[in-house]
């Protein structure tokens, strides 16, 4: 859905890393005794992320949440699934904190400024803290919290979980076995439990991890979808039961974690925001075609085309395709195994950093269908 949006946003959210602070809202109301242990408790977690790599989970989450998941708190990859939605703003603001007898909710607003001082925001969030016999505070994950009416259904290994408007459609979730199993023979792996939340759109979807608003909500309603290869989750919106492509990068990436074609696989084999690669390739070089200021030698620049292709995606799927063409699975696995793109022009096209603006466009001309 998203990488040339995180193009940006993590870009900046690593530029303000190190200058993240917390603030409170006027009006929010902070001398409640239980709500001041939530805060402290709140604030130490996030300064957590001032750090190098991810917080002792064991600190802050209950142990059947530390025995459900390796990284508990599902919000910290909704955005990116490769850098911490916490790591991303330099402001945090508590919007606000409401005492009840099961939790303390705290809704926070995380988000930049640019050097004119102008308010981007990032995310809002909702986190839940609860109290134990003791009086020690730990999370309530939101994705329990807000899935506690949806539907649960089984197949295979895909453990379903929708929303209790939605009627579930069983072929939807038979095709999708059968890309699996022919994914599994194809690539000799095992059948991996997947834990696969759906809804209609993606603002449900954020919703249910715990998100008032991310970037990147709103626009014109469109399948998307992001996976965690971690602890095996998929969470997805418009296409239903039938989400593949993120099926396969909880099947693929670990097994590449270096090649920059991470996406493009997930693209070859289950396309892109609800369209197949071919049509993502068909409206690619259209672009191309009236845009001949573009510059493909700095490829890095060209990471946005509009709302319904992504170009870098497209063009890494479109080379898994060619690879895939010439070698199958063989031909697939050599071109993953590289580490840059570069490297993957230099050694499969012959085409030199300089001469991709020509040559590139040359090869995506010669794929349309």
């Amino acid at each position: 859905m998203r990488n040339s949006l995180l193009v940006l946003i993590v870009w900046l959210g690593t530029s303000f890393l190190a200058k993240a602070q917390l603030n409170i809202n006027p009006g929010v109301d902070t001398l409640n005794l239980e709500v001041k242990s939530a805060l402290r408790f709140y604030q130490g977690y996030l300064d957590e992320f001032k750090k190098n790599g991810l917080p002792d989970f064991k600190k802050y989450w209950s142990l059947a949440d530390q025995q459900q998941y390796k990284i508990p708190d599902q919000m910290i990859y909704a955005i990116s699934s490769d850098y911490p939605t916490y790591k991303m703003a330099d402001k945090h603001l508590i919007l606000y904190i409401k005492p009840s007898k099961d939790y303390v909710q705290l809704k926070t607003q995380f988000s930049w400024l640019d050097t004119a001082k102008n308010i981007t925001t990032l995310c809002i969030t909702n986190h839940y803290v609860k109290f134990d016999d003791k009086g020690q505070p730990y999370f309530i994950n939101p994705v329990a919290l807000n899935s506690k009416d949806w539907k649960t259904k089984v197949v295979r290994n895909i453990t379903y979980h929708y929303a209790p408007y939605h009627t579930f459609n069983q072929k939807k979730a038979d095709s999708l076995q059968l890309q699996i199993k022919k994914l599994e023979k194809e690539w000799g792996l095992g059948s991996i439990p997947i834990t696969y939340y759906f809804a209609a759109t993606n603002e449900e979807i954020g919703r249910l991890r715990g998100f008032d608003y991310s970037i990147g909500m709103g626009n014109a309603d469109k399948p998307s979808g992001i996976s965690d290869h971690v602890d095996n989750l998929v969470y997805c919106s418009g296409w239903g039961e039938n989400y593949f492509h993120e099926v396969v990068h909880i099947y693929l990436n670990h097994k590449y974690p270096k090649s920059p074609l991470q996406e493009g696989l997930a693209v070859f084999y289950g396309g892109s925001l609800g369209q197949q690669l071919s049509w993502h390739l068909k409206r690619l070089n259209t672009y191309l075609i009236q845009h001949p200021e573009i510059d493909l030698n700095k490829l890095e620049d060209f990471w946005q085309m509009d709302n319904f292709t992504n170009p870098d995606s497209a063009i890494q799927g479109m080379l898994c395709r060619i690879a895939f063409k010439k070698g199958g699975i063989a031909g697939l696995k050599k071109m993953m195994s590289y580490e840059s793109l570069n490297e993957i022009f230099q050694q499969e096209f012959g085409l030199a950093p300089d001469q991709l603006n020509t040559g590139l466009r040359k090869i995506i001309k010669a794929e349309q269908e």
